[in-house]
């Protein structure tokens, strides 16, 4: 019962990604003693509740000597919401079982051991690994203040990833609508300013999720070369340009009258903006899941930093021949991953992907 109860928290956390900004998704069932599902539920954007609540709140009296499952340890301090544990002991919850612990310095088992003083059962280590999937981008904000960095690109089976006039796709609609499935989890897209020349990309969500939602874009352009007619500004307006002290006044003023946000970033020796110095602001932020979505010079730029956590590499099953290259090939790759890869077919393409570095409590 455990097992298929943490399967439903965590199908329930999956559909709140790129939602619960600054907050991780998490995800929480309460399960009668015969398995019955009597009230689930996910955390809440910033300043809603949180999944427990949210679960507890639909199961209503029933929940009392009822097991509740979540995908992290419920949290033991006073935040924008009150303590999830005061919440299960209220519902007379009678056993928790979650997924791991919380390594946030306000939870960090504090949650687990004050349950348990209470005589609540705790069990831990259901569905560990998908649930530290999940919460890769919490647990590296909270470990170092910079968001969780994951790259994507697609490329031809022999690494090149445009052709030497540009124009279009290289893979098939299966990998499009993946990729929408990866922006539709990410707190933000971060692009440069090259990719919005050559390309003018929304970097949207299509077709737009029901509720609307969509990423905030990042676009590093250091000395504000984006036009204030692209399409990733004229949207929507959640936009947000990283510069350097480089920047004209003008264009910067001439962006921000288009409805863009812009920040200016310390520079590189060379004058671009500095990756971790940006990094270090989308932290400030509390933004933690990044997906990189940028051509060969800024992703290998955040390759050559050690700044990319996961990659996921669409792989076209056809050769360019000639074009611009991609910023690694899979053998490249292979070099550089901390776990196995892992090889998944999407349509007609072939998905790579890899955990360049992993945060969190340690998952056997």
């Amino acid at each position: 019962m455990h097992e298929s109860a943490m399967a439903r928290a965590l199908d329930v956390a999956r559909r709140a990604r790129g939602r619960t900004h600054p907050n991780p998704p998490v995800g929480a069932v309460v399960v009668g003693n015969d398995g019955t599902i009597l009230g689930e539920g996910a955390t809440q954007p910033a300043g809603g509740d949180h999944a427990e609540v949210m679960a507890l709140r639909a199961a209503g009296p029933r929940a009392r000597g009822a097991t509740l499952a979540v995908t992290l340890e419920p949290c033991n301090h006073h935040g924008h919401t009150p303590p999830c544990t005061e919440a299960i002991l209220r519902a007379g919850i009678r056993r928790v079982v979650a997924a791991i612990p919380d390594t946030n310095p306000g939870v960090r088992g504090g949650g687990f051991d004050y349950l348990r003083g209470q005589g609540v059962q705790v069990v831990t280590g259901v569905g560990a690994q998908a649930a530290s999937n999940l919460a890769q981008g919490h647990f590296k904000l909270v470990e170092t203040g910079r968001p969780h960095v994951t790259a994507k690109w697609a490329m031809t089976r022999d690494g090149k990833v445009a052709k030497p006039t540009g124009g279009g796709r290289i893979t098939g609609n299966a990998a499009w609508r993946r990729v929408h499935e990866m922006r539709d989890a990410a707190d933000a897209i971060i692009t440069g300013v090259n990719s919005i020349a050559v390309d003018d990309s929304r970097l949207t969500v299509r077709p737009p999720p029901a509720d609307g939602r969509q990423p905030l874009r990042v676009v590093f352009d250091s000395i504000a070369r984006t036009s204030p007619s692209s399409r990733v500004i004229g949207h929507d307006g959640r936009v947000l340009l990283l510069t350097t002290p480089a920047a004209p006044p003008a264009r910067v003023r001439s962006l921000k009258e288009a409805g863009a946000k812009v920040r200016t970033c310390a520079p590189t020796p060379v004058g671009r903006v500095d990756i971790y110095a940006a990094l270090d602001l989308l932290g400030d932020l509390r933004l933690s899941t990044l997906l990189l979505e940028a051509g060969p010079a800024l992703t290998g730029a955040f390759l050559a930093a050690d700044a990319i956590d996961s990659l996921a590499a669409f792989v076209a099953p056809w050769s360019m021949g000639s074009g611009l290259e991609a910023a690694a090939d899979i053998d490249n790759l292979r070099r550089r991953m901390l776990d196995r890869p892992r090889f998944n077919e999407v349509g007609t393409d072939s998905l790579f992907e890899a955990d360049l570095h992993r945060y969190g409590p340690a998952v056997a």
